[in-house]
Parts: C-alpha cells; structure tokens; sequence
C-alpha cells in the first residue's frame, strides 16, 4: 500500500520525465486516461493509462504499470489490459512497467506456444542515477538506481535548500524517497526519515505510512536506547563491584542497567515519535526510579496518540 501511496504522487508530478527519460517518447501532450471499463472481479484496471499525442499529430495510448517484484502472472495481466485498450479505443497501445526489484526474468519479451508479447520494462537497478539530478520529481526512485543510496544526502540537500519547490511538494518527494530507501535499507530510511520528519509530516503521504515506519524505527530506538543503558549500567556494576564485592555489585548493575536502559529507551523512543516536544519531558524521564513505572512508560509510548498521554503519566 505504502509503495502504491507514494508511486501515484511521483508519477502525477513525473509522467512527462519518465516518459522521456525512461522510455524515450517524444509527445507534444499526455493527458491521463480516468474514464476506464468498470473493474470487476475478472476484470481488473490498469495502473497509469495515458494517451499522448505525439509532435507529428499521431494519437497513442501509453500504459504504465508499477510492479515491485516481476512475475510471470503480472506479464499476462499486462497483455489483457494492452489488449482490453486497443479494442476500446482502436490506438496503438504502448505497455510499459516500473520495476522496483531486479529479476532476470523481465526481459521485455514473454512467449509461449501460442502468444508473443512485447512491452517495455523500466530497470530501475540499471539506471544512472547521476542521470536524474537535474528533475526532483524522480529522486525518490534514485534509491532504487544503481549505487543509488549513495546520493541520499545530495536529494536530501537539493530538496531542502530548492526555491522552487513549496513546502508540500518537498514533504511528498522526501516522504516518497524515505519510502523507497527502505526497500533497498531500513536502517538508512528511518534516519532519513528522522533528520527531515519536520519536513514530511505536512505530506498527506506520510499519514499513510507514519504508524509502520514509525513503529519499525521506535522499536529499533528503543531496542538501541535499552541497549545501551544495559551497558553503561554493566560497567557501573562492575566498577562497584570491585569495590564492594563482585557478586552484590553485579546484581546491582544489573538493575542499575535495566533502569537505565529503559529511561535511554524511553528518552529514544520520545524524540523518534514526538520529536523536538519531547525535549522537556527528559528530565521528568530520568528522575523516575521504578522499574515497573519505567516499563509501563516504555510500552505507552508504542500505543500513544499524543504527547499528553506520556505526560499523563510522567505526573
């Protein structure tokens, strides 16, 4: 869904790119087809149907279609829609589809015993990315390019510093690139996400996918932030152990680390979700001793709607 959400905000903005520099049509117009047969159970409708009229004066019908991770089932969906808008509109119709993943098998031909059909497949894995720079509206597939996640700080700046772009559209095209990234790195698509949140939650987008990507990149922070805590509580243990006897030491680090670990946790798990307002609620986190009142803080930060819940029981 989320690949879907993000997919028709890019190509609403890109259609005249991708069809210049992915499939290389020349056009003088390009118009959206929304008045399609009626989807039915067997009868399913196209993804993004265009009909372009190209400089010469000559009338075709393009259709684009997004596939993630290629198929053989996909391919034969693809000829039923190419066939369904030749009949309906008696023009030539172009196939064409975005692939996300690689596959050997998206050869542009598909033959059997009976049918040989030819459509156009867009390679994102095999495209420059260095080749779409100079077009925003493209750069969140440029993560899915070759070396792609390499100029994620290069999108990042470009987009955060362009003068022609309002805040809107900067919102969905970082949203969209965050989206992507995690296809090919979840790690870097929630630090992206994390240094630009302030930028993307005015993207109707971002709605759609904040509770998944959120909920992947909280519980990582509050994993690392336990982690961490454990640690630091460990080595004070240890510390004091030598001083005052290994073993009672230990165990006090160890509880010692487990508070800790979830106050950092929690602390973590505040900026993630909430981000620069829950600054004033860290002092709060740290004086809190129990265990129990920590853990419970720890596990309503994953279901919390607002801030004030969190608040609530810092009381």
């Amino acid at each position: 869904m989320k690949y879907d959400i993000a997919t028709k905000v890019i190509i609403s903005n890109a259609i005249e790119s991708i069809l210049t520099k992915f499939l290389g049509i020349d056009f003088s117009s390009v118009e959206e087809i929304k008045e399609i047969p009626e989807e039915t159970v067997s009868l399913k409708r196209s993804d993004y149907p265009f009909q372009i009229t190209r400089k010469n004066g000559q009338k075709e019908i393009i259709l684009l279609e997004i596939q993630t991770n290629f198929s053989r089932e996909f391919v034969l969906r693809l000829l039923d829609y190419t066939v369904r808008f030749m009949l309906d509109y008696d023009l030539k119709v172009i196939p064409s589809v975005l692939l996300f993943n690689p596959s050997k098998d998206a050869t542009g031909i598909y033959k059997d015993d009976i049918i040989t059909f030819n459509y156009n497949p867009i390679k994102l894995w095999e495209q420059k990315p260095e080749h779409f720079l100079n077009d925003v509206w493209l750069y969140p597939f440029l993560p899915l390019m070759e070396n792609g996640l390499r100029f994620l700080n290069e999108i990042e700046r470009n987009v955060y510093q362009s003068t022609e772009l309002d805040i809107h559209e900067k919102a969905d095209i970082l949203t969209a690139t965050a989206i992507f990234t995690g296809m090919r790195d979840k790690n870097l698509s929630i630090e992206f996400i994390k240094r630009r949140r302030d930028i993307m939650i005015e993207s109707p987008v971002y709605e759609y996918i904040k509770e998944e990507i959120w909920g992947e990149a909280l519980e990582k922070g509050l994993e690392e932030g336990l982690q961490k805590g454990l640690q630091k509580g460990l080595q004070k243990g240890l510390q004091r152990g030598l001083q005052r006897g290994l073993q009672r030491g230990l165990q006090r680090g160890k509880k010692e680390g487990k508070k800790e670990g979830l106050q950092e946790a929690i602390s973590l798990g505040l900026e993630i979700k909430f981000g620069v307002e829950s600054l004033k609620l860290m002092d709060k986190v740290y004086k809190v001793k129990s265990i129990a009142k920590l853990e419970m803080i720890k596990e309503a930060i994953r279901k919390a709607n607002s801030i004030d819940e969190i608040k609530n029981l810092l009381k």
